[in-house]
């Protein structure tokens, strides 16, 4: 056998996402030769759940996702590890597409994603931005899935909020692939996804993209986008400012959030090719999801640059 794969699943107080999860790898066409569940010191029925799914279960005492992954590949028994999160459910030919990737010469792989059974405005544009994402020249940055001679030879995860990113960083730097396996699709349920929610979601990952990422790795820092953006954020504070001199400059807040979603939607329709490869509802979808981020993601990078260690 050329591959032994290695599941891992960190978990904590995962007990009614773990047996979907579990089951949906055991319907793979290729069986992966062990799923570990990295059990996080839960206080429910996890590990018990997971047992009786059919797993091995270790548990550690309370761990960052990053040790938790990291403690995760030492412990496997395979050497390729792919990683999931316990609210994700993959489909029947996951295993079979990354293997295939490792074989055309891969050192990580990157699966596909979508959103498990959208159902609002917010989770369907976010589905048709990591579809449209991945259907447009898209380069891997990170994987989910990883020879563990790689992870020995770059030093595994290291202790940081987005460690997945982090890691790529370092896999990239080293000189080794990373692949997209396109017929590989996980699908995430998630935190309920509302506008609020994905409010702090993109102002979290902001914030944790410049302490993980772009502090490690100055040169990935996108200094055009963030100036870009200050400045929208700088027109807003001008416009308020100027508000308690002259009402009608506070016109100009709604007028320039229409204005950058509009460019937005131009961006996507135009400029990265989508007119002809999806629907116009699609388009407006995508530029929905992006426009939350445009305006978002840019003050969390910020405050995560000013925060000290």
């Amino acid at each position: 056998m050329k591959y032994k794969l290695s599941v891992i699943l960190n978990a904590r107080n995962e007990e009614k996402d773990l047996p979907s999860c579990i089951a949906s790898l055991k319907k793979m066409s290729v069986k992966p030769f062990e799923i570990l569940v990295i059990d996080d010191a839960s206080t429910d029925k996890s590990a018990a759940v997971a047992k009786k799914a059919g797993a091995t279960v270790i548990t550690t005492k309370h761990l960052s996702r990053g040790l938790g992954r990291d403690f995760g590949w030492r412990k496997a028994k395979g050497n390729i590890v792919a990683y999931l999160d316990s609210d994700m459910i993959v489909n029947k030919d996951w295993a079979k597409e990354i293997l295939k990737k490792f074989d055309d010469g891969a050192d990580g792989v990157i699966d596909r994603i979508h959103v498990w059974k959208p159902d609002n405005a917010y989770t369907k544009s976010l589905d048709a931005f990591y579809s449209f994402r991945i259907d447009n020249n898209y380069k891997p940055f990170l994987a989910w899935a990883y020879k563990t001679s790689v992870l020995t030879k770059v030093g595994g995860f290291k202790d940081v909020w987005l460690e997945d990113g982090e890691l790529g960083k370092r896999v990239l730097k080293a000189g080794y692939k990373i692949m997209l396996a396109e017929k590989a699709i996980r699908y995430h349920k998630g935190p309920p996804r509302t506008f609020w929610n994905t409010v702090k979601r993109n102002y979290f990952f902001g914030k944790h993209d410049a302490k993980s990422i772009y502090k490690n790795h100055p040169e990935s820092l996108p200094k055009k986008r963030l100036a870009l953006f200050s400045l929208f954020w700088l027109s807003e504070l001008a416009a308020i400012v100027l508000g308690a001199w002259n009402l009608s400059f506070l016109l100009w807040l709604p007028v320039s959030f229409i204005l950058l979603y509009l460019a937005l939607f131009g961006k996507f329709l135009f400029i990265n090719g989508a007119i002809g490869k999806v629907s116009i509802w699609n388009c407006v979808l995508i530029s929905l999801a992006s426009w939350i981020r445009a305006l978002i993601w840019p003050l969390g990078i910020i405050k995560g640059m000013l925060e000290k260690d």
